[in-house]
């Protein structure tokens, strides 16, 4: 239960920064359009009711008509101003020397008598934005002119900009907001892998107690049952049948024993003495007794001068399981590959093999203690190991060999000075 509730609470979170971050882009698109929307409506109605008012003007008449039309028009947003009749004859220009040109629009006759307004965006010859907007104007004669304003569009432009420099500011809330998740996911993930370790140590401390009282009371009941046996195996003759009987006996109760002696070392409570090692030199001599018996192929680089700070036996020990576990897996053939280098603070013990390699099945558990995939194993190497790399402030790893067939238990430790 325990492993999969970090696989849900990153889901959920990144469920939530997505769905949040979705929110507020379709809220940040919503008010770029509707600011758009605004400007447009802001001119159209500006266009409108300065339209409506020229119309008034038109309609009231009078000598001085031409005059309030163009006081009407005067307006600082107005870029120009016209009124043309059915023909496209101009008979109105803010621009008084424009009067009597004639504007070139095709089906104006059938335009004016639809009596369509219409508005649109445009750009001046001056290379501004502008909104143009055509209003029909009724006379009191019953004719029909086209008044045309041309607007200028930096007020609503400015709107609509404004709108679309929020996108830094969304962009900025974004990376806080993916930002601030990211740093609680690593915090809660370090904090459950800490409870985790910490459950971990707790369990090993609770089995490393029944454990020692376990073993300390088949110590004793062992040794009874050896020394009896060592004594009738002395007081029976070589020719007697009973003797390959006792013999047995006495092989399994010093099984029994190195058993014993394994619980008893993984159980206790650890002391170290770390100083600078000579990894060269260790490396070299716990190879050299490991593999004396073994007819493999070996293959040993090691990096000369390098030191590392650890526990000399301990290292030794942790050396010597892995090399073993190595030679077991292959049988007598293969090749055993042993190196030692330095890796930035790090000084990096590798130990392969081209055996048959570790199951997806079994890699999860490999250094549980009670855990071993051989018949004869108690699977106390790889935890005491594990425990001691640990206690040396380094870290223990044990997979299958990417590149090829085999395993390699891999081993980080400070570097010595």
């Amino acid at each position: 239960m325990r492993p999969a509730l970090p696989v849900i609470l990153r889901t959920v979170l990144f469920s939530f920064l997505l769905l949040s971050s979705c929110a507020i882009v379709y809220t940040t698109v919503l008010n770029a359009r509707t600011a758009q929307s605004l400007a447009d409506s802001s001119l159209e109605s500006t266009a409108l009711s300065l339209s409506t008012s020229a119309e008034n003007a038109l309609r009231i008449g009078g000598e001085r008509m031409n005059e309030e039309i163009r006081e009407i028009l005067s307006d600082r947003v107005v870029a120009y101003a016209l009124i043309a009749g059915s023909e496209g004859t101009v008979l109105f220009h803010t621009n008084p020397r424009l009067v009597g040109t004639r504007i070139a629009e095709e089906g104006l006759k059938e335009w004016l008598r639809a009596g369509r307004t219409s508005g649109r965006r445009v750009t001046l010859g001056t290379g501004l934005s502008a909104y143009e907007f055509n209003y029909v104007l009724h006379r009191p004669d019953g004719d029909s002119e086209i008044l045309r304003l041309v607007l200028h569009t930096a007020q609503a432009d400015r709107i609509v900009a404004g709108a679309r420099h929020l996108w830094w500011t969304v962009g900025l809330a974004l990376i806080l907001l993916w930002t601030v998740g990211i740093l609680l996911e690593r915090v809660f993930a370090r904090h459950l892998r800490l409870q985790a370790e910490s459950d971990r140590r707790e369990h090993l401390a609770l089995v490393g107690q029944m454990t020692a009282t376990l073993a300390h009371e088949i110590r004793n009941a062992l040794g009874s049952v050896k020394g009896y046996t060592q004594w009738v195996s002395e007081k029976v003759g070589e020719s007697d049948p009973k003797k390959q009987g006792l013999a047995a006996v006495l092989r399994g109760t010093e099984r029994i024993e190195s058993l014993v002696n394994d619980l008893l070392l993984f159980s206790r409570e650890e002391t170290y003495s770390v100083e600078s090692v000579d990894l060269e030199s260790l490396v070299r001599d716990t190879v050299e007794t490991e593999t004396s018996s073994w007819t493999g192929k070996l293959e040993q680089e090691t990096a000369h001068g390098i030191r590392a700070m650890a526990d000399f036996e301990k290292l030794r020990r942790v050396l010597s399981n892995g090399i073993r576990n190595a030679i077991q897996a292959m049988g007598p053939g293969g090749t055993l590959r042993v190196s030692a280098r330095a890796e930035g603070a790090r000084a990096v013990i590798r130990i392969e093999d081209d055996g048959p390699g570790i199951s997806q099945e079994e890699l999860p558990r490999l250094f549980t203690p009670f855990h071993t995939t051989r018949a004869d194993g108690t699977g106390l190497g790889l935890a005491y190991s594990k425990k001691a790399i640990e206690g040396m402030k380094g870290v223990i790893e044990l997979s299958n060999r990417p590149e090829g067939r085999g395993a390699a238990l891999v081993i980080r430790i400070p570097k010595g000075g």
